[in-house]
């Protein structure tokens, strides 16, 4: 492992962080702890690190602290080449995690898929998570945190082995070890135990299911012109759709010019307003002036706020809207740009029902700091969107769907997607 970063270096690379995220970070006034004395807290901590990797997650535990998805810090993939994974897939169902596919080789055993990870290195798997995982994750809300906490589960570096037991579907629970080489021994030809599932490179699909019926799959919203352009060819073949759904569980965000985009397909009027928002303001005057005057004293104190209201986005009677019934499905993935449209849509009358699960919760327009050792960087949330009507902020929580349909493990492993089912009928009772 590298250990190229002098002392000076990791002071300064933490200091710069704290410092961006003192005078920057829209959610400062929500924290429950103080930052300067975290970051006190955090010197030491910074200086004892023994190499590159251990003062990276510093930094990221020092973020983590935040506990807000759009601020972080990234090493930019620099110690992949000391990493790999394990060659099965690990899934979250209400917060237990289960073996759904095992890659067929010998070492490996078939009987292991649908098994519940129950302990991770003798430790039960929520407590390990919760003490060796999550304290290095930014998240805003649970769900944000343990989608990606299962995610860096199956990853490590590849000198150290996987060890958990597991409860198998016929009640045995046994003990498993597992060499972290899935990328090494990956070829083109690999077969697995259990349900797989392909995600999409493409930015919109469409599929027509029975009666008519169009499933418009969003999958992301960058690049702003080819998502724009993608999802207008796709619009172009809705004129014979007696319903649309529109998936957006696997859209992690992108531009929010798209989500802006999507809503005037969606929108019955000739304009709909967009998001308010709040962001911080500091000025050195009035912060100087803070110290005596108490009309100036929230620039004192590092909180003082600009709001600005919202805008009117304006659609042209050109384009040809989706008019017949619609829902939308949203999950746990749905995310950052994503949740821009849906907070936008949130409150506006008569629009699609969302069906699914609770979004990621964060949103923001993050301040990149680069430059940090081995081309790493920092993002800090400099925007806190707030909804367009009611001018409720949104923040530590995701957009709850109108309908609840969670997936269950059964659902998985049995590749039925309960949601869309739902969202069909939904469609099917309007028709």
């Amino acid at each position: 492992m590298p250990n190229k970063i002098s002392a000076d270096e990791k002071l300064y690379w933490l200091s710069q962080v704290w410092s961006e995220t003192k005078y920057n970070f829209v959610n400062i006034d929500r924290l429950k702890l103080n930052l300067d004395s975290l970051y006190k807290t955090f010197i030491p901590l910074a200086l004892a690190t023994r190499n590159d990797y251990e003062y990276y997650q510093v930094l990221r535990k020092f973020m983590a602290n935040l506990q807000d998805g759009h601020s972080e810090v990234s090493d930019n993939g620099q110690f992949y080449p000391y990493t790999d994974y394990i060659p099965v897939s690990l899934q979250n169902f209400n917060n237990k995690v289960y073996i759904t596919a095992v890659r067929k080789i010998s070492e490996l055993d078939s009987t292991w898929v649908g098994a519940e990870l129950i302990e991770v290195e003798n430790i039960p798997t929520s407590k390990y998570l919760e003490t060796n995982i999550f304290p290095y994750i930014s998240a805003s809300t649970e769900q944000h945190l343990w989608m990606q906490g299962i995610s860096k589960l199956q990853n490590g570096f590849k000198d150290q082995t996987f060890k958990g037991t597991i409860r198998k579907t016929n009640g045995d629970t046994v003990k498993i070890e597992l060499r972290r080489n899935g990328e090494a021994t990956r070829t083109n030809n690999d077969q697995y135990w259990g349900p797989v599932i392909n995600y999409s490179r493409n930015i919109v699909d469409l599929k027509w299911l029975d009666n008519d019926i169009a499933l418009v799959s969003f999958n992301r919203f960058s690049p702003e012109d080819k998502a724009i352009k993608e999802f207008d060819n796709v619009a172009d073949k809705l004129s014979k759709a007696k319903g649309v759904i529109i998936d957006l569980r696997k859209n992690g965000g992108g531009s929010t010019g798209v989500a802006w985009h999507l809503q005037k397909y969606l929108t019955k009027g000739n304009s709909f307003l967009n998001y308010s928002w709040e962001t911080r303001t500091n000025d050195g005057v009035r912060k100087a002036n803070g110290n005596w005057q108490k009309e100036y004293k929230d620039y004192f104190l590092n909180r003082a706020y600009r709001f600005e209201r919202p805008d009117s986005v304006f659609v042209s009677d050109t384009l040809k809207r989706i008019t017949c019934p619609t829902t939308i499905l949203i999950g746990r993935f749905t995310f950052s740009a994503a949740e821009d449209f849906l907070v936008n849509i949130y409150e506006t009358p008569n629009r699609p029902k969302l069906i699914g699960e609770e979004t990621g919760g964060s949103t923001g327009s993050p301040l990149v700091v680069p430059g940090l050792p081995g081309g790493g960087y920092a993002r800090i949330c400099t925007r806190r969107i707030c909804y367009p009507i009611s001018e409720k902020r949104f923040v530590n929580s995701g957009v709850k769907p109108d309908i609840e349909v969670k997936q269950t493990i059964e659902d998985y492993m049995n590749k039925r997607d309960a949601v869309l089912e739902r969202a069909i009928k939904e469609i099917e009772n309007t028709l």
